[in-house]
């Protein structure tokens, strides 16, 4: 029994549209997770250093002890840490976080990147 023309193209439009349904709604779920007016808080030894808001693209060079640097990137309303000279990496395989709750840790430089809803009253810089 031969399929007709008629039965292929209905076959690949629901696939097509399937596929345009699904990235739609991962789209929908992943602006659904931001939370709006969220802060990257950076804190090193346990001090506040920066609060920087997430929805602000930027790039920065913290150095730890020994001068260990760890590079925290925001974009696209995500926060990560692309760069540690730490030996076990574990920051930076950490996946990029947008949410609070889901801090980014590098123990051996004494960093910690978290994404929080108000800064800590410790916190000073040109946000607060």
């Amino acid at each position: 029994m031969e399929k007709g023309p008629a039965k292929s193209t209905t076959f690949w439009l629901a696939v097509v549209l399937g596929i345009a349904a699904a990235a739609a709604a991962a789209m929908v779920l992943l602006s659904l997770g931001r939370e709006e007016g969220a802060l990257v808080q950076v804190s090193q030894n346990g001090q506040v250093v920066d609060t920087f808001p997430l929805e602000e693209p930027r790039s920065k060079v913290y150095l730890g002890p020994e001068g260990r640097r760890n590079v925290v990137v925001i974009e696209q309303g995500q926060v990560s840490v692309t760069e540690a000279d730490c030996p076990d990496q574990v920051c930076v395989r950490h996946a990029p976080t947008k949410a609070a709750g889901d801090p980014i840790v590098c123990l051996p430089n004494r960093l910690v990147v978290e994404v929080v809803t108000e800064p800590s009253p410790s916190s000073v810089d040109g946000v607060s």
